[in-house]
């Protein structure tokens, strides 16, 4: 029988549970990434997470939020100026403040639910970077585990 090969760390699992700090090793205190890094702006810090070039912090999440009450604001202000346009223009010709009112009426709600969609997108795709690289650490355990009892 084989024995599974030894892991690069020593005597030291690659990554630690959640909530652990890793261990340091003593030549090398890069040779264990920490957790902070890959958890996004709150362990970061927001501008430091922001300013981040190798993109490991995200701030996506964090402005899904704000991006879509700004949305939600900017369309609701640009439909009621819509409205305002629309009755105005009632006054002079009926048919195009009608056709004016109509289009603001469907235009409003499909780019609330297209920019929802977008974020929803957004957000779930880092999310699913953070939970792949969440089973990734948790495999590496377990793979370091096995190689320690045997």
């Amino acid at each position: 029988m084989t024995q599974p090969p030894q892991p690069p760390y020593g005597d030291q699992p690659p990554n630690p549970s959640y909530g652990e700090q890793p261990p340091q090793p003593q030549g090398d205190p890069n040779a264990y990434p920490s957790r902070e890094a890959k958890t996004g702006p709150n362990a970061a810090g927001f501008f430091r997470a922001l300013f981040d070039f190798s993109f490991k912090s995200f701030v996506t999440i964090k402005f899904a939020a704000i991006i879509y009450a700004i949305a939600l604001l900017l369309i609701g202000a640009l439909t009621l100026i819509g409205v305002v346009v629309a009755f105005v223009t009632m006054t002079e010709e009926v048919l195009a403040g009608f056709f004016i009112l109509l289009m603001v009426l469907l235009a409003a709600p499909f780019y609330l639910i297209m920019i929802r969609l977008t974020l929803e997108l957004y957000v779930s795709m880092i999310r699913t970077a953070q939970n792949t690289a969440a089973t990734t650490s948790e495999i590496e355990n377990l793979r370091w585990d096995l190689s320690q009892k045997n």
